[in-house]
């Protein structure tokens, strides 16, 4: 028979509530507000300018965002890879250096 000691019953409870406080301390750090170096970062939602995405370029501006995610539909079913961004002007459909023509061709035939 395995013999049990009464300090062996307090020691985990004192260990598992020690490990959950050091748990909560570390999750309210990282979620703090940013004045307390949260790991967090603060989202902007502010318009960019359009030519701040690097390599992508502009092929359409639309003034919505429903208009702009169907066009970008429309050219990834079509085979180019496209995204959207909102930006000064509205919203753009970007699209790779390689596939400006074709799809400024197909947009504008559609």
């Amino acid at each position: 028979m395995v013999a049990v000691f009464a300090d062996q019953y307090f020691l985990f409870p004192v260990v598992a509530l020690a490990l959950i406080g050091g748990i909560v301390l570390l999750l309210r750090w990282a979620f703090s507000r940013p004045k307390g170096g949260s790991l967090v970062r603060k989202t902007d939602y502010s318009p960019a300018d359009p030519d701040t995405f690097g390599l992508l370029v502009v092929v359409d501006t639309v003034p919505t965002y429903n208009q702009a995610r169907v066009r970008a539909a429309m050219l990834r079913d079509f085979g180019i890879k496209a995204t959207t961004a909102r930006t000064s002007d509205g919203w753009s459909v970007y699209v790779w250096p390689a596939d400006e023509i074709a799809a400024r061709g197909f947009l504008d035939a559609s």
